[in-house]
């Protein structure tokens, strides 16, 4: 059975979004998927009694027309399977809702491109999407358009895969192996390692620390290549930042990573960071499904 069948666009109809509108009907082609569109009208920032004229006062329904217009233009002339949704209410929490009952095999989104500091400040809708949307999100960075009749130039040439070494793992080969079939990618299966000696995997001993780390390398890399065919590397440090980092020096396209299914959670991640410093295209897959 094919891995994507539905995909869920998440919008913001801005005038920047019929990149990821673009991008989500190369992908619906590539997988022979349908393209579910959704957007979600957010409330006006303010006061209650303002929240309550934008509802009552006809701004709403104003705004979920010009939604539905916009879209409809954007979409003129596209042979794909699509359909709309428009709803009212939080971005993040709407998307949720919508994935949950909608039920696609991805979602999708395109990041704003801010700064770590901006959104250290204003927060990222996208990156609290990845967090709260337990489906599988495809987040896309800022960057060209692709017509319908040149999906060709959709390319995951080099892809990331993120590997923990834990049985979650086959989560993310199973991702790794449909884009790779697609997209006839090479796959780098990459582990980050925040500490100098993992005692699951080497045991402790009094030998010197470069022989230490040698040895933990050399049976990580054993265990990366055992996983699926691709090159591997082992880095050091802080996962996100070091993932982003060997992104950018090597031309990667696309970023596989999973996530644990804790939307709630307030400290930072390897994809909050990933997000922020979004070298290329994320893909992220909950590991608690």
């Amino acid at each position: 059975m094919p891995l994507i069948k539905k995909i869920l666009c998440a919008t913001d109809v801005s005038k920047d979004s019929s990149h990821l509108l673009s991008f989500g009907i190369n992908f619906c082609m590539r997988f022979d998927a349908s393209l579910l569109i959704f957007h979600a009208v957010p409330p006006p920032h303010g006061s209650v009694a303002r929240k309550i004229e934008f509802e009552r006062g006809g701004e709403k329904q104003e705004q979920i027309k010009s939604a539905q217009a916009k879209i409809k233009t954007q979409m003129a002339g596209c042979t794909i399977k699509w359909e709309s949704v428009i709803t009212y209410g939080d971005p993040v929490l709407e998307t949720a809702k919508e994935a949950n009952e909608a039920k696609p095999d991805m979602v999708m989104a395109q990041s704003l491109g801010l700064s770590g500091f901006q959104q250290f400040f204003i927060g990222s809708v996208v990156g609290d999407m990845a967090q709260t949307v337990m489906c599988p999100f495809l987040v896309i960075p800022p960057g060209k358009t692709f017509s319908e009749t040149n999906h060709t130039g959709l390319k995951f040439t080099h892809i990331i895969v993120a590997c923990g070494l834990t049985p979650s793992d086959s989560h993310l080969k199973k991702y790794a192996l449909a884009f790779s079939q697609h997209f006839d990618s090479t796959i780098h299966l990459v582990h980050v390692m925040e500490s100098p000696l993992n005692e699951p995997v080497v045991a402790s001993t009094s030998a010197p620390y470069e022989q230490v780390q040698s040895r933990l390398e050399k049976t990580l890399s054993v265990q990366l290549k055992k996983m699926m065919p691709g090159k591997t590397k082992i880095l050091h440090g802080v996962p996100g930042e070091e993932l982003a980092l060997y992104a950018r020096n090597h031309g990667i396209d696309l970023i596989i990573a999973g996530i644990e299914g804790q939307p709630s959670r307030i400290t930072p991640s390897t994809t909050a960071s990933l997000i922020r410093h979004l070298p290329c295209a994320l893909l992220t897959i909950p590991l608690s499904r």
